[in-house]
């Protein structure tokens, strides 16, 4: 009887599972849709231990990213092309380019994945996804979706069940506890595309980063040559 039950409820948290992931699928405008956004370019501003940031973020299907921050003199750009990851800082006339350590290419290397793993979840091997249950955000209860990668909590995703949007995502350590927090906020449609227009970074209750965005430009037609390691 036991296996019973717990085969039930197996298929039952599968069911749920699909029919949240699907809902989430049709506010990004089906799989189609998806598939069809090859690149972005974003522009706004960032506020990191009490700086300003003016930044610029282009990215370019399947895993490229390049990602610029300024302020007065100083300017940080970095980069991923797939393959290698490094970062060229400027800081008045003195130029210096290296490398991405590996804690920033990881950071980086997620970053420039176009699909989330709630898109196609079924096509990854490594990718499981499961109900956790109900939670309040703010006002609203959403669906605690919880991925694991190779069979260990990875990430969680607290989606709004009526719109399908994504309202928070929190990293999960190896050891089980939480990383980095993300809130989304001031979603709009842009080309048939839902962004949020303000993200916020959080790690416990120390605030990491807030971004707002002024402008996001779908599918600009980015070259592959823009995300390669600059000589200077």
């Amino acid at each position: 009887m036991s296996f019973s039950f717990e085969s039930m409820a197996n298929s039952s948290n599968s069911y749920l599972v699909q029919r949240i992931l699907e809902r989430y699928t049709e506010t990004l405008g089906g799989p189609r849709s998806v598939a069809a956004l090859s690149s972005l370019s974003i522009e706004g501003y960032q506020v990191q231990d009490g700086t300003s940031y003016q930044f610029l973020m282009r990215k370019k299907r399947p895993n490229s990213i390049r990602y610029r921050l300024t302020a007065d003199e100083t300017s940080i750009v970095c980069g991923f092309n797939g393959r290698q990851g490094w970062q060229r800082t400027k800081v008045g006339g003195e130029v210096t380019i290296e490398d991405l350590s590996t804690d920033q290419l990881s950071a980086l290397r997620d970053e420039a994945d176009f699909d989330s793993p709630l898109i196609h979840h079924l096509e990854k091997s490594w990718n499981q996804i499961f109900l956790v249950g109900n939670e309040q955000l703010g006002d609203t209860y959403v669906n605690v979706l919880e991925v694991k990668k190779f069979r260990k909590p990875f990430v969680r995703y607290y989606l709004n069940p009526s719109s399908g949007l994504v309202l928070k995502r929190v990293q999960i350590h190896p050891d089980g506890s939480f990383g980095l927090e993300t809130q989304y906020r001031d979603y709009r449609e842009i080309a048939g595309y839902q962004f949020a227009f303000e993200v916020e970074n959080r790690i416990g209750d120390q605030l990491v980063s807030l971004v707002r965005i002024e402008t996001i430009e779908v599918n600009p037609g980015l070259l592959s040559f823009y995300f390669e390691k600059p000589k200077n």
